[in-house]
């Protein structure tokens, strides 16, 4: 543990690909009833480190090509251009989604202080909640497949 600590923050995140990598390559095989070596393993790894520096930098390079300092949605649709099956995930995806996905909001009413009785406070609470309900039940994950057609 304490060589971990001693390491860069590369280092640590070329340690983390490797150990998901490794994790991946022995279900898939355990699944697939096949062997990997771990040299083999190595290499993949080595390639998925590789492979997602060339992504950073892409994305990158698009944000600031559109003279933006953050990456959206649209930088990950051209970097995934070449990627039939992944582009039209991700454009099924968009287009769930939305542009202007926003929470809507109700009015709230002030409380008639005389009266000590909310008119539509309690409505619009309610209200908040059950839209934050539907927005949990909108967010269904699925899994993407990642191979190059």
């Amino acid at each position: 543990m304490a060589m971990f600590q001693n390491l860069s923050a590369t280092q640590k995140l070329q340690a983390a690909v490797h150990k998901d990598v490794r994790g991946i390559c022995t279900e898939a095989c355990h699944f697939l009833g096949l062997e990997i070596t771990k040299p083999a393993i190595e290499v993949i790894a080595e390639l998925v480190f590789k492979k997602c520096r060339v992504y950073g930098s892409d994305l990158e390079a698009f944000a600031k090509h559109a003279k933006r300092s953050t990456i959206n949605a649209d930088d990950v649709k051209l970097l995934v251009r070449r990627n039939p099956s992944l582009k039209s995930r991700l454009l099924s995806l968009s287009s769930n989604c939305g542009k202007d996905k926003r929470r809507k909001t109700v009015p709230v009413v002030k409380q008639d202080v005389s009266k000590g009785a909310s008119t539509s406070g309690e409505c619009a609470a309610n209200v908040q909640l059950e839209s934050k309900e539907s927005d949990v039940e909108d967010m269904v994950v699925d899994q993407i497949d990642l191979t190059f057609d």
